[in-house]
């Protein structure tokens, strides 16, 4: 007996860079005979981990950026919108002007930055975790010519852990460059504990690398609010740091739209076995 071929529809969320790997790899191997969308609110890829260059000016935005319609040469369908619901029992995902329906559902939305959840951020803090902060950072670094400056984790997860340690050691070398580093205080506040153990351990070595630079490490600092006027971050136990210049690591969030669809049901998004 003869099968009827069913063509099959894989739907990507996010053009991020795991959503485009994953079209790239589908579309290459299914997309002739399966249709494979990707759907992004941008027109573009952006290259995550360079931010920490348009920061200190070595990158401009368009050296990061690649229009997601390359992808169609892989067998790609990309739509460009708002993802405004999914329904993963009727299997379908609700954009802008349109309604889509899929076999196989792709989510790579990444955390999304939420500055609303700690006080004081949006007024305080500068900081590379989205493009156009990253220019805006850049800019205020220009005219930065001395004082003390805060780099800072918060509580929960956030995209690229080691990026902070890159931000002090990028910074550190940033304001030798411009002979100002005698004049810059670097400080560095997280809430994880001191690291302990063997010298070849990473977070180790980290620790031992930025203080070889002359940053102070602030350990076990958990971050209540931030004080815009009088330049201070408020921790627990009336800790405090005062500052000059804050860049601190926004809070994320899984996407609004897995929440509400009941897809993410921790603060990190989706859970996986």
């Amino acid at each position: 007996m003869a099968f009827a071929f069913q063509r099959k529809k894989i739907v990507i969320l996010g053009g991020g860079c795991g959503g485009v790997v994953a079209a790239t790899h589908l579309g290459r191997k299914l997309g002739a005979d399966h249709d494979v969308i990707l759907v992004d609110r941008r027109a573009e890829h952006i290259f995550m981990p360079a931010f920490l260059f348009i920061m200190l000016g070595e990158r401009q935005p368009r050296d990061i950026s690649r229009s997601l319609r390359l992808l169609e040469k892989r067998n790609v369908k990309i739509i460009q919108s708002e993802i405004l619901g999914i329904d993963p029992v009727r299997r379908e995902v609700s954009l802008e002007r349109e309604k889509i329906n899929y076999d196989y559902l792709i989510v790579s939305l990444g955390l999304q930055t939420r500055p609303d959840l700690v006080p004081g951020f949006a007024e305080s803090s500068q900081h590379p975790w989205e493009i156009e902060s990253a220019v805006r950072l850049h800019d205020t670094l220009a005219s930065f010519n001395g004082g003390r400056v805060v780099v800072g984790v918060p509580l929960g997860p956030y995209r690229c852990p080691p990026a902070p340690y890159e931000a002090q050691w990028m910074l550190d070398g940033y304001f030798r460059q411009r002979g100002i580093r005698e004049r810059v205080e670097i400080d560095y506040f997280t809430r994880e504990a001191e690291p302990i153990g063997e010298a070849h351990d990473p977070t180790v070595w980290m620790d031992a690398e930025s203080k070889r630079r002359g940053i102070k490490q602030n350990y076990e600092f958990v971050v209540r609010s931030i004080d815009p006027e009088r330049k201070v971050v408020q921790g627990l136990y009336n800790y405090r740091i005062p500052y000059d210049l804050l860049v601190m690591v926004p809070p994320h969030r899984p996407a609004q739209v897995l929440l509400d669809s009941g897809l993410a049901d921790t603060e990190t998004g989706i859970r996986v076995d």
